[in-house]
């Protein structure tokens, strides 16, 4: 596989860096979400149906971070094999998350 074009490069590897922002501001609405909840509702039933709604949320945000596809090896960023770790670097080629902005400089 050749490498790809810088411009191919820096719009892969910014989707990559949104899906990675989106799924770490979803981890982190949790405690203030929960503790929101249950200060208006009074109620932990209702509390844990938003919790359920977290879950669900968090599942399809995760999902959908592990499954983007690394531009320059074209396997996916975040999974070798079985593995899913969220790492800054693909678990293949070893694109870093960063790449396109140190080819700028």
């Amino acid at each position: 596989m050749q490498p790809p074009e810088p411009a191919e490069l820096k719009a892969a590897l910014k989707k990559i860096r949104k899906r990675r922002l989106f799924l770490w501001g979803v981890i982190l609405i949790y405690m203030p979400a929960m503790w929101t909840t249950l200060q208006l509702t009074q109620s932990y039933n209702k509390t844990a149906v938003a919790f359920i709604a977290w879950v669900i949320l968090l599942t399809v945000v995760a999902t959908v971070a592990a499954l983007a596809r690394c531009p320059g090896c074209g396997n996916y960023f975040h999974m070798h094999g079985m593995t899913l770790l969220y790492l800054r670097k693909c678990l293949h080629c070893g694109l870093h998350i960063n790449a396109d902005k140190k080819l700028i400089k």
